[in-house]
């Protein structure tokens, strides 16, 4: 089974973007063992610490993703995405690696 995955990222190789600031998501769709790197979404900051303006930009712009990868997420980030369908992750280091672990342990599988 094939998934989109998000992951923030300003320098398109690692991990290393908060997420109610991140400037920059690489979307990938990810199919077992098999990636492909989709494109570059860049939502536009709105929060700088807490998001008083909500989290329905990053929603939009990641609404068609299964998951998403953060250096940090706070808890009302976290339950507004989970409630709207999208698992979470906090993670750092290099995008493919962290692929690479979630082909290996298919991780991605137990999402469902």
């Amino acid at each position: 089974m094939s998934y989109r995955v998000a992951f923030a990222s300003m320098d398109g190789s690692s991990v290393d973007q908060h997420f109610g600031s991140a400037r920059a998501f690489q979307v990938y769709d990810i199919d077992g063992s098999e990636y492909h790197h989709v494109e570059a979404r860049k939502p536009g900051a709105k929060c700088q610490g807490h998001c008083e303006g909500g989290f329905d930009h990053l929603l939009e712009a990641l609404n068609d993703c299964d998951a998403v990868f953060v250096n940090r997420i706070g808890q009302s980030a976290a339950e507004f995405m989970i409630g709207h369908g999208k698992r979470v992750f906090e993670a750092a280091g290099a995008v493919e690696a962290i692929i690479a672990e979630l082909a290996r342990k298919n991780l991605l599988e137990e999402m469902e």
